[in-house]
């Protein structure tokens, strides 16, 4: 399998697309290239890999595995890959979801090319809209008032494991129809001459509804917690680029491992829950009873996309706690870990103080007395 790096036609060294200035930097001459300039660069790769290949035809093929490699072997090959850095030729290793990466001793960025062709190529990719150290100081500030935070967390080490991570996501256009027959009861009482008077009428409540969904999203990576991604929505899809692997440099990236026959349930209750709730707000009623949900979807148009996202992990206590920045909003999610110890001796101090302040006041109050 291939590996695929932008190099800089000015000194050589690997591009990097820079979320701050939505070009393709080099961090070594600081030329700066757009979109349009990247593409013609990979034009020109691409054109030196075919010619490549014609060459290779006259050399003879590798030889087949052996059969008699043992289990362990082909398990190691089924779920690992190793690539050669085009920098300096380190070998890198990856999962088999791993579609970008950097290499671990110049930390050369890397795009591992067959992991987004063919079944795994997305249609379009939202670029970063930061950088790292933007992320950083959007991160600091979510923790700036949280008090009881674990003190490691805060750590510069445990910052530098913040990463940017394009994150697979199928996304479903389609329309979800709604037919909900219930029956409604209004109550009303009253009193006069003496006498309590209630009026209980009754209604028939039909609400019809037809709802065109654009761009429901689903992340299809079982590594990350579906909530996590979910609470950092929305993302602007009016952003999105038709798919250039030279989007994926500098960054790690995911392909998926759901498929989109897996993400139709998830997709359907997302579409469903708008839908009951739309129609639960459009009625107001004393008592609603015999409620009657009909709900059809007509044919789902999905769409495989990358959206960006700064990822971070925290392991206390063997958990393993997950973090998630919008890479494009900078909306932030996840669960803090607290500092136990911290906390209880808060508590301690505070139930001290408040009991010296009741022996104090009744002190007073006594000594007022006599």
């Amino acid at each position: 399998m291939d590996v695929k790096s932008y190099d800089c036609p000015n000194c050589g060294a690997n591009l990097q697309f820079v979320p701050d200035k939505q070009k393709f930097c080099c961090e070594y001459c600081l030329g700066e290239f757009t979109e349009t300039e990247i593409n013609q660069l990979a034009q020109q790769s691409l054109e030196r890999e075919e010619e490549e290949e014609r060459k290779k035809h006259d050399m003879p093929e590798e030889a087949e595995v052996s059969e008699e490699q043992s289990e362990a072997e082909k398990e190691f090959a089924e779920n690992t890959r190793l690539y050669q850095c085009p920098t300096c030729g380190a070998q890198i290793v990856c999962d088999s979801n791993t579609a970008a990466s950097f290499c671990y001793y110049c930390h050369s960025p890397v795009i591992l090319k067959g992991r987004v062709e063919g079944m795994y190529r997305p249609s379009k990719v939202l670029p970063f809209s930061f950088g790292r150290d933007k992320a950083i100081e959007c991160f600091n500030e979510w923790l700036k008032n949280k008090r009881y935070v674990q003190p490691e967390f805060k750590t510069d080490k445990q910052m530098e494991k913040l990463t940017g991570l394009y994150v697979p996501f199928w996304i479903a256009d389609s329309k979800m129809k709604t037919h909900f027959t219930a029956k409604g009861f209004k109550v009303k009482s009253w009193t006069s001459g003496g006498y309590r008077y209630t009026e209980t009428s009754e209604y028939a409540i039909t609400r019809d509804l037809s709802i065109l969904y654009n761009g429901v999203p689903g992340d299809g990576s079982r590594k990350i917690e579906d909530s996590l991604m979910e609470a950092i929505e929305p993302f602007d899809y009016s952003s999105l680029k038709n798919f250039d692997m030279a989007y994926l440099s500098g960054f790690f990236a995911d392909k998926y491992d759901v498929k989109k026959e897996e993400m139709y349930p998830r997709i359907y209750e997302r579409m469903k829950a708008y839908n009951d709730e739309i129609v639960n707000s459009s009625y107001s009623y004393s008592r609603v009873t015999d409620k009657h949900c009909d709900t059809s979807v007509e044919k789902i148009k999905w769409h495989y996309i990358l959206l960006p996202v700064w990822f971070m992990t925290f392991n206390h206590d063997g958990k393993t706690w997950e973090y998630a920045i919008n890479g494009q909003t900078g909306k932030i999610a996840g669960e803090l870990p607290v500092d136990e110890k911290k906390l209880m001796r808060n508590k301690i101090l505070l139930g001290i103080t408040v009991f010296l302040l009741i022996l104090i006041g009744g002190f007073f109050l006594g000594g007022a007395f006599h």
